[in-house]
C-alpha cells in the first residue's frame, strides 16, 4: 500500500492521525497474514535411508540410529538385520542405501565406487545350556574349552557334555558335568559371525576345518552339518535354539547372547578366557593387519594376556562415487556411529569401540563416503 504524505499535510489533524492509524493497521494486518503463511508452510521431511546386513552389530546398530535419529532432523535411518549375505547381496544391487558386513565379497561386489569401513567390533561367543543334574546350578559359563575341543564338538566328533577331554580341561566341576548330549545350533542364513568363526576354527584346526565361508551347513567337515546339529535363521535364532534345549552350544555376539553363560575359550597364551568387551578390547587393540581398503586380516592366534580369542570386527559398506543416494546422511551416520556412539554405546551393549591404527584408517575413509 502507498501513502501520499503530502496530501496528508493538506488534511486536518484529526484526519490526518486517522488516515495513519489506518495505515499503521493495514500494514501489521499485512505482515501478521505473512507470518502466518510462513508459519503454516510444512516442514521440509528428514530423508529416509535404508540399510541392513550383519546380524552380529544389529543391537548396537539399532543403539546407533535411534541416537542419530534424535540428534539431527535431515536424515532418518534405518537398520534392518538380514545376515552378511543379505546385505552384500542388497548393497550391490543398490537395495540397501549402505550395510554391514563382518565377511568380505567372495563375489557379486558391486559395479560402483564403495568402501569397507570398520565401524565396531566384539566377541563371537559360545553359549551352553548346561546345568548340573544335582543342584540345577548352571555350567555354562565354567566350562573351559581348548582349540582342538571346541573343533572337535563343532565337527560332531564330541557329543556329550562329559566326554574325556571336557573332563581333562574341567578339573573344578569334572564330577558336575552330565552326560546330556550336545546339541549344535549353528545359523541357516549366510553370516559374517559364520566366517569368522569357521576362520577361527580353520586357524587352529585346519585339518578339521579346511574351508572358510559364510555358509556354516556346508563348512561342516564333510560339506554337511553333523547329526547332532540344530539350524537357526540370525544370531538371533541360534541363541533360540540354546534356550530351547538343555545341551545346546552355538555362537553368536554378546549383544545377542545377553549376558547368557558362554564358554571359557583358551587363547595363545593358554589362558582360558571369558567373553566380554573388556576381554575382545585386547584382543582387537592388537589387530593391526588393515588394508587400505578397511579389510583387517584378522591373527586369531595373538599372544596378548587376558585377551578373548574370538573377537571380529564389523564393516559399514558405503558408496564413494557419489552416485547413490543420500550420500551426505551416509558419511554422517557412519562417522557418528564410528566416534560418537562407539566410544560411548560400545562397551553397555557388549561391543567394542574401533581403535589405533584400524580407527585411523577407518577415520579416512569415511571422509570419502559420497
Amino acid at each position: 500500500m502507498q501513502v501520499d504524505y503530502c496530501e496528508i499535510e493538506m488534511l486536518t489533524s484529526t484526519t490526518k492521525e486517522n488516515i495513519v492509524r489506518r495505515t499503521i493497521a493495514i500494514l501489521a494486518s499485512s505482515a501478521l497474514a505473512a507470518g502466518m503463511v510462513a508459519m503454516a508452510a510444512p516442514a521440509q521431511a528428514a530423508e529416509n535411508i535404508s540399510g541392513g546386513g550383519a546380524s552380529f552389530p544389529n543391537v548396537f546398530m539399532q543403539q546407533c540410529a535411534a541416537d542419530f535419529n534424535g540428534s539431527q532432523s535431515n536424515f532418518t535411518i534405518s537398520y534392518t538385520s538380514t545376515g552378511s549375505g543379505t546385505g552384500k547381496g542388497n548393497f550391490s544391487k543398490g537395495t540397501f542405501v549402505y550395510a554391514m558386513s563382518d565377511s568380505a565379497y567372495t563375489s557379486g561386489q558391486p559395479t560402483f565406487g564403495w568402501e569397507y569401513i570398520p565401524a565396531i567390533g566384539g566377541a563371537i561367543t559360545l553359549p551352553i545350556n548346561l546345568k548340573n543334574a544335582t543342584t540345577g546350578r548352571t555350567l555354562g559359563s565354567s566350562i573351559q574349552l581348548r582349540q582342538v575341543t571346541l573343533a572337535k564338538i563343532f565337527a560332531g566328533v564330541i557329543t556329550t557334555w562329559n566326554n574325556a577331554e571336557i573332563v581333562k580341561d574341567n578339573p573344578r566341576i569334572a564330577k558336575s558335568l552330565p552326560s546330556t548330549p550336545i546339541t549344535i545350533s549353528y545359523r541357516s542364513d549366510a553370516s559374517g559371525t559364520t566366517n569368522n568363526f569357521l576362520q577361527y576354527l580353520n586357524s587352529w584346526t585346519p585339518t578339521i576345518f579346511p574351508k572358510v565361508q559364510d555358509d556354516m551347513g556346508t563348512g561342516f567337515p564333510g560339506g554337511k552339518p553333523p547329526a547332532n546339529s540344530v539350524a537357526g535363521k540370525g544370531n538371533s535364532g541360534v541363541m533360540a535354539n540354546v534356550l530351547a534345549k538343555e545341551g545346546t552350544i552355538g555362537y553368536v555376539d554378546l549383544g545377542d547372547a545377553k549376558g547368557y553363560p558362554s564358554a571359557r575359550i583358551q587363547n595363545a597364551m593358554g589362558e582360558f578366557i571369558a567373553p566380554s568387551s573388556a576381554s575382545a578390547a585386547k584382543n582387537l587393540a592388537n589387530q593391526t593387519a588393515v588394508a587400505a581398503d578397511g579389510l583387517v586380516t584378522l591373527n586369531y592366534k595373538v599372544a596378548v594376556s587376558g585377551a578373548y580369542p574370538i573377537a571380529i570386527f564389523s564393516y559399514a559398506l558405503a558408496r564413494t562415487d557419489g552416485k547413490g543416494p543420500n550420500g551426505l546422511g551416509v558419511r554422517q551416520f557412519v562417522d557418528y556411529t564410528l566416534q560418537k556412539c562407539g566410544p560411548s554405546r560400545a562397551a553397555s551393549l557388549g561391543y567394542v569401540p574401533v581403535a589405533g591404527k584400524v580407527l585411523a584408517t577407518a577415520k579416512t575413509l569415511v571422509t570419502k563416503i559420497s
